[in-house]
């Protein structure tokens, strides 16, 4: 490992040497580099392992066997969508994405941390950082979406489906809220929330800490929504305004109209 060697944690460093040493043993191994958190030097010491290897005949490397036998696992499977991929948890809970590679294969450029290539200088060491701060940019359809919600938390009202309307609310604050103030930020709103926090600024936590809690409770949901959505459609607005974006005026007023109506609330 190279220049990310200096920032691996130390509960992963063990594992990791491990696994550098048999891919180093293993002839059939041509490559193997990591990707993920460890390439890009900002892992801590939860961050999964994003181990991949390029090996002759891919189709008959039993790559489960191969990893057990290097460190104890409790979980083998398949990543869903990935081919020749698995996610593998040790019994300390350590996180292992094992991704297999054809030689015959192109690879996508990205940031690695090379651990071994034998196959002719193809796997490029290109160990970087993550991507400086870049314009804010108005996310359209998520905005149309966060209206859509509001209109479908009315439904899980008047049918009296707290679980729903708890779902409802809980969208609404962990996903298109929080992706709105990364839009806000210029950051690119990925799957899953992994260091979310990293890239919020404090104003923006602040935000979030002074939020309603959702109780199980149609008082405390309503609440909740009601500041949830005042929050958002205010940042919203703003955001459309300095990114010079259409706003779907329609869509919002039949919303607000709709919520006047059935909640009493004014947004």
């Amino acid at each position: 490992m190279t220049k990310a060697a200096a920032t691996i944690p130390g509960r992963l460093r063990p594992t990791l040497d491990a696994l550098a040493s048999a891919c180093r043993d293993d002839k059939r191994v041509r490559s193997a580099w990591l990707e993920g958190s460890i390439a890009q030097g900002v892992a801590d010491d939860w961050s999964d392992i994003d181990l991949h290897l390029l090996v002759e005949e891919s189709e008959a490397f039993d790559a489960q066997g191969w990893l057990s036998a290097i460190v104890p696992l409790v979980l083998a499977d398949a990543i869903p969508g990935v081919p020749g991929a698995l996610i593998c948890l040790t019994p300390d809970w350590i996180h292992i994405d094992l991704v297999l590679h054809s030689t015959t294969e192109n690879l996508p450029d990205c940031q690695r941390e090379v651990l071994l290539d034998r196959a002719e200088e193809r796997v490029a060491n290109t160990v970087g950082t993550l991507p400086g701060p870049a314009d804010p940019y108005f996310p359209e359809q998520q905005v149309r979406i966060f209206l859509y919600f509001m209109g479908t938390a009315i439904a899980a009202h008047h049918r009296d489906d707290l679980i729903a309307l708890l779902h409802v609310t809980t969208m609404m604050r962990d996903r298109l809220l929080i992706q709105l103030m990364l839009a806000e930020n210029g950051v690119e709103a990925a799957a899953g929330a992994k260091r979310t926090t990293r890239r919020l600024n404090a104003e923006q936590m602040d935000c979030l800490r002074s939020l309603p809690s959702t109780a199980v409770s149609e008082a405390s949901l309503l609440q909740a929504l009601k500041v949830i959505a005042a929050e958002y459609l205010g940042r919203a607005h703003r955001l459309a305004r300095n990114c010079h974006a259409v706003w779907p005026d329609e869509l919002e007023l039949a919303t607000k109209r709709l919520w006047a109506r059935e909640l009493g609330f004014i947004l």
